[in-house]
């Protein structure tokens, strides 16, 4: 209870979500405090924050509350006599290519996968509705649970007669006067921040479908910043790829439970991701 308190701000969402009353709620909080010698709940405007102690608290609440998660998500499993699935959480284009390959090399293996952005798939992971996830960054990412599969490129993508495509790489000062075609707005944001000596025009279209980007780029509508993974997916045969000239990437990496056992499918998983990701760069 005091980790929904904590996520969503009030303790009448808390209740919604457990299906509780909000007397109900409110009292089992204040027996939590009274085991606990101290405040944990305080009201902020029209909901309530936690305390400085409610907080330390809510920490070990959120680890607990992704354990039970993950025990109850094995039960069916379980009664049935099946394997135990693994769950994955992963952004689109890795699902496409990464996922689904090293899913392929694990035949007695059951997996759900899940597309999800990247603070989506940490937020599962968190909650234990998941056991592994795979997300991108600028930067390498750091911490306990991760691992670094390698760099994903960013590249330009345009049509055959555009002028730029006879360049073996397109600096990003050449695209000051082009229509860049840059994904979802969490993509579209992080190639503005590359632009630095100028703010790029963007599409209209905001969507991170790379095969929806592709056409585009196909009838005319503007210059696409892809990552390879997106390339690897799906590729039409009538634009053309270049290197950008600083490169730009991403990078790739891999998340198991910090706070919780870790799965030995996950370690599995993570073993088939490296391998798969080491054929893709040959």
């Amino acid at each position: 209870m005091l980790h929904l308190v904590d996520r969503t701000g009030s303790m009448s969402a808390a209740a919604r979500e457990l299906g509780w009353t909000h007397p109900a709620i409110s009292q089992h909080i204040k027996r939590l405090e009274r085991a606990a010698g101290c405040d944990l709940v305080e009201r902020h405007g029209r909901g309530v924050q936690l305390t400085d102690a409610g907080t330390t608290l809510a920490r070990h609440a959120a680890q607990i509350a992704a354990s039970l998660t993950a025990a109850q998500e094995c039960l069916p499993d379980l009664a049935s006599g099946h394997v135990p699935r693994l769950r994955v959480a992963a952004f689109p284009t890795a699902c496409a290519t990464l996922v689904v390959d090293a899913v392929t090399s694990l035949e007695d293996l059951r997996v759900d996968v899940r597309q999800a952005e990247p603070p989506e798939a940490l937020a599962a992971l968190n909650d234990g509705v998941v056991d592994v996830a795979v997300t991108f960054h600028d930067e390498p990412p750091q911490g306990k649970g991760v691992t670094v599969l390698g760099r994903d490129p960013l590249l330009a993508a345009l049509p055959a007669e555009h002028p730029l495509a006879t360049k073996e790489t397109i600096a990003l000062d050449d695209l000051r006067a082009a229509t860049i075609i840059a994904g979802c707005p969490l993509c579209q944001a992080r190639f503005v921040n590359h632009c630095q000596s100028f703010r790029p025009t963007l599409h209209h279209q905001v969507t991170d479908d790379y095969v929806l980007m592709q056409a585009m780029v196909a009838a005319g509508q503007g210059i696409a910043v892809l990552p390879g993974l997106a390339l690897a997916a799906h590729r039409r045969v009538d634009i053309v790829t270049r290197e950008l000239n600083p490169p730009l990437h991403r990078e790739i990496a891999v998340w198991l439970p910090s706070d919780r056992a870790t799965p030995p499918e996950a370690r599995r998983l993570l073993d088939a991701l490296s391998v798969v990701d080491a054929i893709m760069r040959q």
